[in-house]
């Protein structure tokens, strides 16, 4: 076989005929329909169900969500009873007060002698403490919480977030907040009486009693006015008083939440893994047991030993089900994963809108299948074209919706089937495997079409969407390449400035050596002319000393000559 006729033939198995192409979508169909409803059966209609116990709100209690009334446990609806009770009724402050006075009482004997009891809203002087006794100097003095026992009782999260397992640690939990020492201090008894349980600064801006009007002949004056408050010391006494309470109550927020989270989600996290495992299990089991009966049930040999087939198809059903044992694993350690995240993902939906159970399942098995899609879309096969991608996304994408919008309706196809005497006894059960049907059924016609669509954009009509997608896919490979020349260049350039430091260093040293040597040659010239002096000294002398040695031979010849006349 010559080379233009392999290549004929793989391009005739790489490109099917239109005719081919239907045929293999048809096929493809109903596998998928099998598959798909099998799936469906097994997963969100079937093992769902029977391993989750999904609830209105998700498993943690939000405050949103307190706030409506939904609670994911029993305790936080007794929490919640306790807030209720707390709006509907008088505020019971006895453990309150008690505490209060307990405070008074031990400032009291802790003051030295002499020491003044100040007003912290005014800085008056209300009293000194004089040997054991407080001389109150006409005041009555009073211990005030400056955020009121009223607003911290009537607080959903001094409830939702209190610490304790029943009603009274509860109760003494927000006792221990409201009577903190930055929540109280001494305040004068009547302006106390006036504030009672408002807000410090609702009381201080709101306009003075009836009585105090008539008192004063001002109806508009303010109770700050009137009480003569010092801004900014009752400011300071406010902003203490509510950044304590505030703190107190994220950190008891942080703890409860936080500990509930893990544990939920930790139990998500099992159940889902679980889910998965037992859900490739069974839909491998199914689906190798079709296979199987259908092998026997064409197989001529049937008839003259029929135990023996079954146990040959029991070993090739279990030995399929090996086969998947890698892809089980990560099955459960993905299953993990998704069952914790998606029950963290619930509770941060839920601190903005209440979802309802069916939503709170929705987000469960949702969430396995854009794992899925995203895994695809960041980390595609080598093998896989940019094209076979979308493909596949957009299928795992549009399962997502179509099992979402199966979960959500299941309720509908229950309610019809309650409306129908004969089947309202069984709705419970023939509900959920009608909505699984359907989904499925939905589910690989949706499958179907994404096919169907792809198939289109890769006919010859759609050379033009080809050529785009190649010139997109160079482009992208362009960019790489201008990303890698602009790291490169980036590099050249620190190399570069290494450069130009290691010359600016050369620079230094040169100019230093010229230093050097500028002194050197100075110094050289200073000795050549010290040593022309020398010489010229030295030259001086010699001419000198000739001139006494000519004298000396003039008076020695003179000498001579004298001695001979004589």
């Amino acid at each position: 076989m010559d080379e233009s006729n392999q290549e004929l033939i793989i391009k005739q198995v790489n490109n099917p005929s239109r005719q081919e192409l239907k045929k293999q979508r048809v096929d493809e169909l109903l596998d998928s329909c099998k598959d798909e409803v099998i799936k469906q059966i097994i997963g969100p209609f079937g093992l769902t169900p029977a391993m989750f116990d999904d609830k209105d709100g998700g498993n943690v209690t939000t405050r949103h969500n307190f706030e409506k009334s939904v609670v994911a446990t029993d305790e936080d609806q007794a929490r919640y009873d306790e807030w209720q009770s707390a709006l509907n009724n008088n505020v019971d402050r006895k453990l309150h007060d008690k505490a209060k006075d307990k405070w008074k009482k031990d400032t009291y004997q802790s003051m030295h002698n002499g020491q003044e009891v100040i007003d912290e809203y005014t800085g008056k002087v209300l009293g000194v403490k004089t040997g054991t006794t407080i001389d109150k100097q006409g005041n009555r003095i009073d211990a005030e919480h400056i955020t009121s026992v009223g607003e911290v009782e009537r607080d959903s999260k001094s409830h939702l977030f209190a610490t304790g397992k029943d009603t009274e640690e509860r109760l003494d939990d927000r006792v221990k907040i409201s009577s903190d020492e930055t929540n109280l201090i001494f305040a004068e008894g009547s302006m106390n009486s006036s504030k009672g349980d408002q807000d410090l600064k609702e009381w201080a801006n709101a306009p003075i009693s009836k009585d105090h009007a008539k008192e004063t002949g001002n109806p508009n004056m303010t109770n700050a006015e009137y009480y003569k408050l010092n801004p900014e010391l009752a400011e300071k006494a406010y902003k203490e008083s509510k950044k304590h309470i505030k703190h107190e109550q994220g950190k008891k927020q942080a703890i409860k939440q936080g500990k509930e989270l893990l544990l939920t989600g930790a139990e998500e996290a099992g159940r889902n893994a679980l889910r998965q495992a037992m859900g490739l299990v069974l839909h491998e089991f199914v689906n190798s047991s079709f296979i199987e009966v259908k092998r026997i049930a064409n197989d001529p040999t049937l008839k003259e030993n029929f135990v023996d087939h079954l146990i040959e198809a029991m070993r090739n059903i279990i030995e399929k089900i090996k086969a998947k044992a890698e892809h089980i694993l990560k099955s459960v350690l993905s299953g993990g994963v998704q069952g914790f995240i998606s029950n963290l993902l619930t509770f941060i939906i839920n601190n903005i809108v209440t979802t309802s159970a069916k939503i709170v399942t929705v987000i469960r098995e949702g969430l396995k299948g854009l794992w899925e899609a995203v895994k695809l879309i960041m980390n595609p096969p080598k093998d896989m074209s940019g094209v076979d991608v979308a493909r596949n996304a957009s299928k795992i994408i549009a399962t997502v919706i179509t099992t979402s919008l199966g979960i959500i309706f299941e309720k509908s196809i229950e309610a019809f089937l309650l409306s129908i005497p004969i089947l309202a006894p069984l709705a419970p059960f023939i509900s959920p495997v009608i909505t699984g049907l359907l989904t499925g059924v939905v589910t690989a016609l949706v499958i179907f079409a994404i096919d169907k669509f792809f198939d289109w954009l890769n006919e010859s009509g759609t050379e033009m969407l080809s050529a785009q997608i190649e010139y997109m896919e160079a482009n992208v490979a362009l960019f790489e390449h201008v990303a890698q020349m602009v790291e490169s260049q980036f590099n050249n350039s620190k190399q570069y400035q290494l450069c130009i430091a290691e010359y600016n260093q050369i620079e230094i040293a040169l100019s230093e050596s010229n230093t050097h040597l500028n002194n050197a040659v100075f110094h050289a010239e200073h000795a050549v002319t010290v040593r022309a002096t020398t010489l010229s000294t030295m030259k001086e002398g010699l001419s000198n000393f000739q001139r006494m040695d000519d004298e000396l031979d003039s008076l020695l010849l003179a000498y001579e000559q004298n001695k001979k006349e004589i």
